[in-house]
Protein backbone atom coordinates (compact mmCIF):
# COMPACT_ATOMS: atom_id res chain seq x y z
CA UNK A 1 0.00 0.00 0.00
CA UNK A 2 2.83 2.42 0.88
CA UNK A 3 4.75 1.50 -2.25
CA UNK A 4 1.64 2.06 -4.41
CA UNK A 5 1.06 5.47 -2.76
CA UNK A 6 4.69 6.49 -3.39
CA UNK A 7 4.51 5.35 -7.02
CA UNK A 8 1.35 7.41 -7.63
CA UNK A 9 2.89 10.41 -5.86
CA UNK A 10 6.04 10.15 -7.98
CA UNK A 11 4.01 9.80 -11.19
CA UNK A 12 2.01 12.94 -10.40
CA UNK A 13 5.14 14.83 -9.42
CA UNK A 14 6.88 13.80 -12.64
CA UNK A 15 3.95 15.21 -14.62
CA UNK A 16 4.39 18.54 -12.80
CA UNK A 17 8.11 18.46 -13.60
CA UNK A 18 7.27 17.88 -17.25
CA UNK A 19 4.77 20.80 -17.22
CA UNK A 20 7.39 23.14 -15.74
CA UNK A 21 9.91 22.00 -18.37
CA UNK A 22 7.42 22.71 -21.20
CA UNK A 23 6.64 26.17 -19.76
CA UNK A 24 10.34 26.85 -19.54
CA UNK A 25 10.88 25.82 -23.18
CA UNK A 26 7.95 27.95 -24.42
CA UNK A 27 9.20 31.03 -22.53
CA UNK A 28 12.70 30.61 -23.97
CA UNK A 29 11.18 30.44 -27.46
CA UNK A 30 9.04 33.55 -26.77
CA UNK A 31 12.09 35.37 -25.47
CA UNK A 32 14.06 34.52 -28.60
CA UNK A 33 11.16 35.69 -30.80
CA UNK A 34 10.96 38.94 -28.80
CA UNK A 35 14.69 39.57 -29.24
CA UNK A 36 14.49 38.86 -32.95
CA UNK A 37 11.56 41.28 -33.33
CA UNK A 38 13.39 44.05 -31.45
CA UNK A 39 16.49 43.62 -33.62
CA UNK A 40 14.34 43.75 -36.72
CA UNK A 41 12.58 46.96 -35.55
CA UNK A 42 15.89 48.62 -34.66
CA UNK A 43 17.32 47.83 -38.08
CA UNK A 44 14.23 49.21 -39.90
CA UNK A 45 13.97 52.42 -37.82
CA UNK A 46 14.30 55.76 -39.88
CA UNK A 47 17.17 57.86 -38.35
CA UNK A 48 15.95 61.09 -40.07
CA UNK A 49 12.46 61.02 -38.57
CA UNK A 50 13.25 63.31 -35.61
CA UNK A 51 15.24 65.78 -37.75
CA UNK A 52 12.18 66.64 -39.84
CA UNK A 53 9.67 66.55 -36.95
CA UNK A 54 9.28 69.73 -34.82
CA UNK A 55 7.62 67.83 -31.99
CA UNK A 56 8.94 65.17 -29.71
CA UNK A 57 7.08 62.32 -31.24
CA UNK A 58 8.32 58.77 -30.89
CA UNK A 59 8.21 56.67 -33.94
CA UNK A 60 5.88 53.69 -34.02
CA UNK A 61 8.87 51.37 -34.03
CA UNK A 62 10.28 52.86 -30.85
CA UNK A 63 6.97 52.38 -29.04
CA UNK A 64 6.90 48.74 -30.13
CA UNK A 65 10.53 48.28 -29.01
CA UNK A 66 9.71 49.64 -25.53
CA UNK A 67 6.72 47.33 -25.29
CA UNK A 68 8.88 44.39 -26.34
CA UNK A 69 11.54 45.35 -23.77
CA UNK A 70 8.89 45.37 -21.03
CA UNK A 71 7.59 42.03 -22.25
CA UNK A 72 11.14 40.65 -22.25
CA UNK A 73 11.66 41.77 -18.64
CA UNK A 74 8.38 40.14 -17.63
CA UNK A 75 9.36 36.95 -19.45
CA UNK A 76 12.76 36.88 -17.70
CA UNK A 77 11.13 37.25 -14.26
CA UNK A 78 8.60 34.55 -15.05
CA UNK A 79 11.33 32.33 -16.52
CA UNK A 80 13.34 32.59 -13.30
CA UNK A 81 10.28 31.53 -11.29
CA UNK A 82 9.55 28.58 -13.59
CA UNK A 83 13.24 27.58 -13.60
CA UNK A 84 13.29 27.59 -9.77
CA UNK A 85 10.05 25.58 -9.60
CA UNK A 86 11.39 23.11 -12.18
CA UNK A 87 14.67 22.54 -10.29
CA UNK A 88 12.82 22.21 -6.97
CA UNK A 89 10.38 19.68 -8.43
CA UNK A 90 13.26 17.78 -10.03
CA UNK A 91 15.09 17.61 -6.68
CA UNK A 92 11.95 16.41 -4.89
CA UNK A 93 11.38 13.75 -7.55
CA UNK A 94 14.89 12.45 -7.02
CA UNK A 95 14.20 12.24 -3.27
CA UNK A 96 10.93 10.43 -4.01
CA UNK A 97 12.78 7.95 -6.23
CA UNK A 98 15.23 7.24 -3.40
CA UNK A 99 12.43 6.78 -0.87
CA UNK A 100 10.57 4.49 -3.27
CA UNK A 101 13.74 2.47 -3.86
CA UNK A 102 14.31 2.06 -0.11
CA UNK A 103 10.66 1.09 0.39
CA UNK A 104 10.80 -1.52 -2.37
CA UNK A 105 14.14 -2.86 -1.11
CA UNK A 106 12.84 -3.04 2.45
CA UNK A 107 9.72 -4.81 1.19
CA UNK A 108 11.81 -7.42 -0.62
CA UNK A 109 14.08 -7.83 2.41
CA UNK A 110 11.03 -8.22 4.61
CA UNK A 111 9.66 -10.95 2.33
CA UNK A 112 13.06 -12.67 2.28
CA UNK A 113 13.32 -12.19 6.02
CA UNK A 114 9.96 -13.91 6.52
CA UNK A 115 11.08 -16.84 4.38
CA UNK A 116 14.29 -17.15 6.39
CA UNK A 117 12.27 -17.13 9.60
CA UNK A 118 10.08 -19.92 8.25
CA UNK A 119 13.21 -21.85 7.28
CA UNK A 120 14.55 -21.57 10.83
CA UNK A 121 11.27 -22.84 12.26
CA UNK A 122 11.15 -25.68 9.72
CA UNK A 123 14.73 -26.68 10.49
CA UNK A 124 13.91 -26.77 14.20
CA UNK A 125 10.90 -29.00 13.48
CA UNK A 126 13.06 -31.30 11.38
CA UNK A 127 15.64 -31.54 14.15
CA UNK A 128 13.00 -32.42 16.74
CA UNK A 129 11.38 -34.90 14.33
CA UNK A 130 14.72 -36.55 13.67
CA UNK A 131 15.54 -36.83 17.38
CA UNK A 132 12.11 -38.30 18.15
CA UNK A 133 12.47 -40.84 15.34
CA UNK A 134 16.05 -41.84 16.11
CA UNK A 135 15.68 -42.14 19.87
CA UNK A 136 12.18 -42.15 21.32
CA UNK A 137 10.36 -44.01 18.52
CA UNK A 138 13.13 -46.59 18.14
CA UNK A 139 13.19 -47.27 21.87
CA UNK A 140 9.40 -47.56 22.06
CA UNK A 141 9.43 -50.02 19.15
CA UNK A 142 12.05 -52.06 20.98
CA UNK A 143 9.87 -52.05 24.10
CA UNK A 144 6.91 -53.44 22.15
CA UNK A 145 9.04 -56.33 20.89
CA UNK A 146 10.33 -57.04 24.41
CA UNK A 147 6.81 -56.91 25.87
CA UNK A 148 5.62 -59.43 23.25
CA UNK A 149 8.61 -61.65 24.02
CA UNK A 150 7.92 -61.49 27.77
CA UNK A 151 4.31 -62.45 27.14
CA UNK A 152 5.58 -65.65 25.50
CA UNK A 153 8.29 -66.35 28.07
CA UNK A 154 6.26 -65.75 31.23
CA UNK A 155 5.29 -69.42 31.48
CA UNK A 156 8.01 -71.07 29.36
CA UNK A 157 11.10 -69.37 30.88
CA UNK A 158 10.30 -67.18 33.93
CA UNK A 159 13.98 -66.36 34.61
CA UNK A 160 14.61 -65.02 31.11
CA UNK A 161 11.29 -63.21 31.32
CA UNK A 162 12.52 -61.39 34.44
CA UNK A 163 15.76 -60.41 32.65
CA UNK A 164 13.83 -59.07 29.67
CA UNK A 165 11.53 -57.09 32.01
CA UNK A 166 14.59 -55.64 33.72
CA UNK A 167 15.96 -54.51 30.33
CA UNK A 168 12.51 -53.17 29.47
CA UNK A 169 12.53 -51.08 32.64
CA UNK A 170 15.98 -49.67 31.76
CA UNK A 171 14.85 -48.78 28.24
CA UNK A 172 11.82 -46.99 29.66
CA UNK A 173 14.08 -44.91 31.94
CA UNK A 174 16.25 -44.01 28.93
CA UNK A 175 13.18 -42.84 27.04
CA UNK A 176 12.12 -40.66 29.97
CA UNK A 177 15.63 -39.15 30.23
CA UNK A 178 15.80 -38.49 26.47
CA UNK A 179 12.35 -36.88 26.50
CA UNK A 180 13.30 -34.68 29.44
CA UNK A 181 16.47 -33.61 27.63
CA UNK A 182 14.44 -32.77 24.54
CA UNK A 183 12.01 -30.70 26.62
CA UNK A 184 14.97 -28.92 28.25
CA UNK A 185 16.47 -28.16 24.86
CA UNK A 186 13.18 -26.67 23.70
CA UNK A 187 12.79 -24.57 26.82
CA UNK A 188 15.38 -24.74 29.63
CA UNK A 189 13.40 -24.80 32.87
CA UNK A 190 16.34 -23.30 34.76
CA UNK A 191 16.07 -20.10 32.74
CA UNK A 192 12.91 -19.08 34.59
CA UNK A 193 14.36 -19.98 38.00
CA UNK A 194 18.05 -19.05 37.95
CA UNK A 195 18.39 -16.65 35.04
CA UNK A 196 20.39 -16.46 31.85
CA UNK A 197 23.95 -16.52 33.23
CA UNK A 198 23.63 -19.72 35.24
CA UNK A 199 21.64 -21.42 32.46
CA UNK A 200 24.41 -20.67 29.96
CA UNK A 201 27.05 -21.84 32.44
CA UNK A 202 25.30 -25.16 33.03
CA UNK A 203 24.69 -25.70 29.35
CA UNK A 204 28.39 -25.12 28.59
CA UNK A 205 29.44 -27.43 31.45
CA UNK A 206 27.29 -30.19 29.98
CA UNK A 207 28.81 -29.60 26.54
CA UNK A 208 32.31 -29.55 28.02
CA UNK A 209 31.79 -32.89 29.81
CA UNK A 210 30.25 -34.62 26.79
CA UNK A 211 32.81 -33.37 24.24
CA UNK A 212 35.94 -33.33 26.47
CA UNK A 213 36.75 -29.73 25.50
CA UNK A 214 37.81 -26.86 27.76
CA UNK A 215 35.09 -24.18 27.65
CA UNK A 216 35.60 -20.99 29.67
CA UNK A 217 32.66 -18.73 30.47
CA UNK A 218 32.92 -15.13 31.74
CA UNK A 219 30.24 -12.60 32.64
CA UNK A 220 31.01 -8.88 32.64
CA UNK A 221 28.91 -5.91 33.71
CA UNK A 222 25.81 -5.68 35.82
CA UNK A 223 23.06 -8.09 34.82
CA UNK A 224 19.57 -6.85 34.02
CA UNK A 225 16.27 -8.62 33.24
CA UNK A 226 15.08 -9.15 29.67
CA UNK A 227 12.28 -10.83 27.77
CA UNK A 228 12.55 -14.63 27.97
CA UNK A 229 12.58 -14.98 24.17
CA UNK A 230 15.72 -12.80 23.99
CA UNK A 231 17.50 -14.82 26.66
CA UNK A 232 16.58 -18.13 25.03
CA UNK A 233 17.79 -16.90 21.63
CA UNK A 234 21.11 -15.73 23.13
CA UNK A 235 21.51 -19.19 24.68
CA UNK A 236 20.80 -20.80 21.30
CA UNK A 237 23.40 -18.58 19.60
CA UNK A 238 26.07 -19.60 22.14
CA UNK A 239 25.16 -23.30 21.83
CA UNK A 240 25.24 -23.10 18.04
CA UNK A 241 28.61 -21.31 18.00
CA UNK A 242 30.23 -23.76 20.43
CA UNK A 243 28.77 -26.81 18.68
CA UNK A 244 30.01 -25.55 15.30
CA UNK A 245 33.51 -25.01 16.71
CA UNK A 246 33.65 -28.50 18.25
CA UNK A 247 32.15 -30.19 15.19
CA UNK A 248 34.24 -28.51 12.50
CA UNK A 249 37.25 -26.68 13.99
CA UNK A 250 38.51 -29.25 16.55
CA UNK A 251 39.63 -26.64 19.13
CA UNK A 252 41.32 -27.30 22.44
CA UNK A 253 39.77 -24.30 24.16
CA UNK A 254 36.61 -22.24 23.65
CA UNK A 255 36.07 -18.93 25.44
CA UNK A 256 32.61 -17.39 25.85
CA UNK A 257 32.22 -13.86 27.24
CA UNK A 258 28.81 -12.36 28.00
CA UNK A 259 28.95 -8.61 28.63
CA UNK A 260 26.05 -6.49 29.87
CA UNK A 261 26.25 -2.90 28.61
CA UNK A 262 23.86 0.06 28.49
CA UNK A 263 20.83 -1.18 26.54
CA UNK A 264 22.98 -3.82 24.85
CA UNK A 265 24.36 -7.32 25.37
CA UNK A 266 27.65 -8.27 23.74
CA UNK A 267 28.81 -11.85 23.14
CA UNK A 268 32.37 -12.84 22.28
CA UNK A 269 32.93 -16.48 21.36
CA UNK A 270 36.53 -17.45 20.55
CA UNK A 271 38.21 -20.75 19.78
CA UNK A 272 41.75 -21.88 18.92
CA UNK A 273 40.62 -24.35 16.27
CA UNK A 274 41.41 -24.79 12.61
CA UNK A 275 39.53 -21.69 11.45
CA UNK A 276 38.13 -21.01 7.98
CA UNK A 277 37.68 -18.30 5.36
CA UNK A 278 34.35 -16.50 6.02
CA UNK A 279 34.18 -15.38 2.37
CA UNK A 280 34.04 -18.98 1.22
CA UNK A 281 31.03 -19.72 3.45
CA UNK A 282 29.20 -16.65 2.17
CA UNK A 283 29.45 -18.01 -1.39
CA UNK A 284 28.40 -21.58 -0.73
CA UNK A 285 27.90 -24.13 1.99
CA UNK A 286 30.59 -26.71 2.52
CA UNK A 287 29.89 -30.27 1.52
CA UNK A 288 29.71 -31.23 5.20
CA UNK A 289 27.15 -28.43 5.80
CA UNK A 290 29.60 -26.64 8.11
CA UNK A 291 28.30 -23.30 6.88
CA UNK A 292 24.71 -24.14 7.75
CA UNK A 293 25.21 -23.71 11.51
CA UNK A 294 26.70 -20.25 11.01
CA UNK A 295 23.80 -19.34 8.75
CA UNK A 296 21.31 -20.39 11.42
CA UNK A 297 23.23 -18.41 14.01
CA UNK A 298 23.23 -15.29 11.83
CA UNK A 299 19.47 -15.57 11.35
CA UNK A 300 18.93 -15.79 15.12
CA UNK A 301 21.02 -12.63 15.59
CA UNK A 302 19.09 -10.75 12.89
CA UNK A 303 15.79 -11.81 14.47
CA UNK A 304 16.94 -9.90 17.57
CA UNK A 305 17.83 -6.87 15.39
CA UNK A 306 21.43 -7.49 16.37
CA UNK A 307 24.75 -7.52 14.56
CA UNK A 308 27.26 -10.32 14.09
CA UNK A 309 30.90 -10.11 13.02
CA UNK A 310 32.98 -13.20 12.26
CA UNK A 311 36.77 -13.06 12.07
CA UNK A 312 38.57 -16.25 11.15
CA UNK A 313 41.68 -17.47 9.36
CA UNK A 314 42.70 -21.01 8.52
CA UNK A 315 44.85 -22.45 11.38
CA UNK A 316 44.30 -19.25 13.43
CA UNK A 317 40.98 -19.93 15.15
CA UNK A 318 37.72 -17.99 15.02
CA UNK A 319 36.23 -14.96 16.78
CA UNK A 320 32.49 -14.33 16.74
CA UNK A 321 31.23 -10.99 18.05
CA UNK A 322 27.49 -10.56 18.57
CA UNK A 323 25.74 -7.37 19.72
CA UNK A 324 22.08 -7.51 20.73
CA UNK A 325 20.19 -4.29 21.56
CA UNK A 326 18.00 -4.40 24.68
CA UNK A 327 15.42 -1.63 24.99
CA UNK A 328 14.68 -0.13 28.38
CA UNK A 329 10.96 -0.81 28.10
CA UNK A 330 11.79 -4.50 27.65
CA UNK A 331 13.75 -4.65 30.88
CA UNK A 332 11.05 -2.66 32.68
CA UNK A 333 8.39 -5.05 31.33
CA UNK A 334 10.30 -8.04 32.62
CA UNK A 335 10.86 -6.54 36.11
CA UNK A 336 7.16 -5.90 36.73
Amino acid sequence: MIISFLENLLEESLREESDFEQQKSQMIIEKKKNRAMMELLRESEDPCFELFTPREIDSQNKRKIRQLEKEEKRLEERLEEVEASYLDRKRKNEELRQVLYVAKTSHLEKKSYGIELLEIQENERQRISRELHDSTVQNLTSMIHKAELCNKLVEMDPIRCKLELSMLSKTLRDIINDTRQMIYDLRPMSFDDIGLDVTIERSLEKLENSESKLIRFHVMGETFPMKPVIGITILRIIQEACSNAIRHANPETISVTLQYEDEKITLMIEDDGEGFEPEDLDKHLREDNSGFGLSMMKERVYLLSGEIHIVSKIHNGTQILVEVPIKKEETEWQSR
